[in-house]
Parts: C-alpha cells; sequence; structure tokens
C-alpha cells in the first residue's frame, strides 16, 4: 500500500493526512479495515460515526502533526 499521508518522526510513524481530503480519509478507511487490532474507541471519542476508520480507533494517539498509532499501521512498513 503506498501511503503519501504516513510521516516518521524520531521513529515514530505519524499519520499527516487531513480528514477534509477525500483520498486521505479513504486511506484511513483502508487501513482500519485491514487492521486486525482496530478497535472503535469510546463513544465521546469517535469523529465519525458508523465508520471504520483510524480517526475512530481506540489506539491512535493525536499530536501537532496529525495522529500515531499505538498497535502500528497495518501493511505499512
Amino acid at each position: 500500500m503506498t501511503n503519501n499521508y504516513l510521516i516518521v518522526q524520531n521513529g515514530v510513524k505519524l499519520f499527516s493526512g487531513n480528514a477534509d481530503i477525500t483520498e486521505a480519509f479513504d486511506t484511513t478507511i483502508s487501513m482500519a479495515t485491514n487492521c486486525p487490532a482496530f478497535q472503535m474507541d469510546v463513544e465521546d471519542e469517535i469523529l465519525y460515526e458508523f465508520q471504520t476508520t483510524c480517526y475512530n480507533c481506540r489506539y491512535r494517539r493525536w499530536n501537532a502533526e496529525g495522529f500515531s498509532c499505538y498497535k502500528d499501521f497495518p501493511g505499512i512498513s
């Protein structure tokens, strides 16, 4: 999977895509759908109801550039 939104900063993989960009949002849907560790976050933390997307995953953590995944992004090395 090619991912133009994934950056590595200080050894940590970050997703830097903007959810307003369709391609970036679709990438998070694809990653979450293919992720064996994906788990929907608690209700208060869900951004997009009824969507399997990294933006809704309990293992994503926000940072200044976007978010990182505590279970590692699936299929991306």
